[in-house]
């Protein structure tokens, strides 16, 4: 008899020791889905494409040149009143205009201006660039090219 007491003591406190422990790794999983939901995912990336382009602002196809390949990128600020003489490009540059606005003058196209937020591909003709406006222009030009070869010429 007093086996049989042991023995249901010891299955009752088994049982109670599994229906606690079941309790606990049910409140875990539980506490931690809740903890997820909370939580929310990492932000992803936003993208906003500013340009694709197959030619330049004047109508003309890419042509890069022989050799090898260099990328080089400029922060530009150009302040009231300030110009960037007369040029042009072997590889027409990509450029984003951060802030004021860009009058551009061209042998190829009537003048244009670019404001804060625009992106554009240089003309391959000749052109020049004037801050006609009171604040400074700040813009990003990324030039594709090759080493050896310059990223802008400027007439003889």
């Amino acid at each position: 008899m007093i086996v049989k007491d042991r023995l249901r003591m010891v299955a009752t406190r088994s049982a109670a020791a599994l229906a606690t422990a079941t309790a606990t790794a049910t409140l875990i999983v539980l506490a931690g889905a809740a903890s997820a939901q909370d939580k929310p995912a990492a932000p992803g990336p936003i993208v906003k494409t500013l340009l694709q382009a197959t030619a330049t602002a004047d109508g003309k196809a890419f042509a890069y040149p022989d050799g090898k390949p260099l990328v080089t990128a400029r922060l530009v600020e150009l302040p009231p009143g300030g110009e960037i003489i007369r040029h042009r490009h072997a590889v027409s540059p990509f450029v984003y205009i951060l802030e004021g606005e860009l009058t551009i003058a061209s042998d190829s196209m009537p003048t244009q201006v670019y404001k804060a937020g625009d992106s554009y591909i240089e003309q391959a003709a000749w052109h020049s660039g004037r801050n006609l406006g009171a604040t400074p222009v700040r813009l990003l030009s990324v030039y594709p090219g090759a080493e050896g070869v310059a990223l802008s010429e400027r007439p003889q």
